[in-house]
């Protein structure tokens, strides 16, 4: 399963969205390096060029859990040929890569699809530290762990993720932050799209999930990006008022 289902976690407490480093670790892993011997030289400090070798580890860790710790060979492989025909810098690469970052932790995805996807479609476009503490503060019987994270953590916590989510593209600013509607390049919708099948969903399921929120998304821009996918000829979409038409290649359906 590539979607994190929870308990909320504070795992991304620090080190931010991670571009570059993340770049260095696909860039290693699309010359033919075997993922062990990456790892090796990422501690080591051929790859990631951390001071302290508690801090490189900490950063592969991430970077680990967000993008290989599933073991979902086709994500590697998107991200490898994003990197290497787009580029580290590329919008294509950097939403493959904020996509995981959310879809790998509970807590990220659902500030953004609830919190901020709201605040988006009122208009209220001003986002800060204490919008991530007060929806924390409403969890306490749903994740009685967030309770017992002391509120220096919670902070540290919210900061974090607000500069990963601006490093990302959807928040703009640095002491004061925006919301900002992300790209959404068509093969990052193809990725997520391909998730949503593997994930088991069909019929309007993929089309009304949540997760194209991300991309600050409405339902009519949902069905807008299926059929440029649909003309583009790597699916078949065709939407007539409740009725959805979803066809994806047979391979999709497959966890790995």
């Amino acid at each position: 399963m590539i979607r994190d289902l929870g308990p909320y976690s504070s795992r991304n407490t620090s080190k931010g969205a991670l571009i570059e480093e993340t770049g260095q670790i696909i860039a290693a892993l699309s010359s033919g390096l075997p993922l062990e011997e990456v790892r090796k030289r990422a501690l080591e400090g051929n790859i990631l060029k951390q001071r302290t070798r508690i801090s490189r580890k900490r950063v592969w860790d991430l970077i680990h859990y967000r993008l290989l710790t599933h073991k979902t060979s086709w994500v590697l492989e998107d991200l490898k040929k994003t990197y290497l025909i787009k580029g580290r810098h590329s919008s294509d690469f950097i939403t493959l890569l904020y996509l995981h970052y959310c879809l790998r932790d509970k807590l990220t995805f659902d500030f953004v699809t609830q919190i901020i996807w709201q605040s988006w479609n009122q208009r209220k476009l001003d986002i800060s530290r204490n919008d991530i503490l007060a929806f924390l503060d409403t969890l306490s019987e749903a994740q009685p762990q967030v309770a017992r994270w002391t509120l220096s953590s919670r902070r540290k916590l919210a900061g974090s993720i607000l500069t990963a989510l601006r490093d990302f593209g959807l928040l703009k600013g640095s002491q004061k932050k925006k919301i900002h509607k992300p790209p959404l390049p068509l093969s990052t919708a193809e990725h997520l799209l391909h998730i949503l099948i593997s994930e088991g969903l069909r019929g309007k399921e993929p089309v009304d999930d949540p997760a194209w929120r991300l991309f600050l998304l409405s339902a009519d821009e949902v069905s807008n990006v299926l059929s440029q996918l649909s003309q583009a000829k790597l699916i078949r979409f065709e939407r007539s008022g409740h009725t959805v038409v979803l066809d994806t290649p047979a391979n999709w359906s497959s966890l790995s």
